[in-house]
């Protein structure tokens, strides 16, 4: 029970927006990156924020690249991208990596 309290915030008022790499689209790399320790999906986000009573909980897949947010053609063309499956290798051109390599994006309110 310690452990739940040290991770989660005790403190009223709070409001807490994190983002992770998304397990589902990264497992073939995510230990490729040493600072990665524990991986997390859309669900597993879900549920240690209600586990931390956070309310007004969300977590959604998130693309890191702002030329899609607008887009709807860039949009597309990421979504292609990604029907080529799971990540397998780190990609240097940045469009190409970060339609593959999804995050996920948490939020809630104490």
């Amino acid at each position: 029970m310690r452990e739940r309290n040290e991770m989660c915030f005790e403190n009223r008022g709070v409001v807490l927006i994190l983002m992770v790499p998304d397990w589902e689209t990264q497992y073939m790399i995510f230990y490729q990156d040493p600072t990665h320790i524990h991986p997390y999906t859309k669900k597993s986000i879900d549920r240690l924020l209600n586990m931390c009573e956070f309310k007004n909980v969300q977590a959604e897949k998130f693309i890191q690249l702002l030329s899609v947010w607008n887009n709807r053609m860039m949009a597309g063309f990421s979504r292609v991208i990604r029907l080529t499956g799971p990540v397998k290798k780190v990609y240097k051109h940045k469009f190409i990596r970060f339609s593959r390599e999804l995050m996920i994006l948490g939020s809630g309110r104490k």
